[in-house]
């Protein structure tokens, strides 16, 4: 099970707040904006985490439409895509790309080519429910 949580980091003189994970059975993905997602089997496992969180940085239990909203334009995000277009490339050009976009849909390389490329949009997929996206 996922959770989201929105919060604000506080930098004071000496440190800065944020969202910090530090449960054995909890697993915490941060991001580049100030939010996380908290995977856990455990619900009151992941609720305890948050209770132990600063108040000073204010968490808000998010949906998850909220979340992928904000994080849908995260480094996290883009390095998912980067990796999607690079399990491309390994194969295909981008003039290969270009080129098979004017063959017939079912011409045998379009074909193949469109199944490969979904092999690789999989791979992104799996790497986004990794972090609850």
């Amino acid at each position: 099970m996922f959770k989201y949580v929105k919060f604000t980091k506080v930098e004071t003189e000496h440190t800065v707040l944020e969202f910090r994970g530090d449960m054995e059975d909890v697993k915490v993905n941060n991001f580049d904006v100030d939010v996380v997602s908290i995977e856990s089997d455990n619900e009151d496992s992941i609720d305890v985490l948050i209770a132990s969180q600063s108040t000073e940085i204010g968490c808000a239990l998010i949906t998850k439409d909220e979340f992928k909203e904000l994080v849908a334009d995260s480094a996290q995000l883009k390095r998912i895509r980067e990796v999607v277009a690079t399990e491309v490339a390994k194969k295909y050009t981008i003039a290969d790309e270009l080129s098979m976009q004017k063959r017939a849909p079912e011409d045998v390389k379009r074909v193949a080519y469109e199944e490969y490329v979904q092999e690789c949009v999989a791979i992104g997929y799996g790497l986004k429910l990794s972090i609850g996206y």
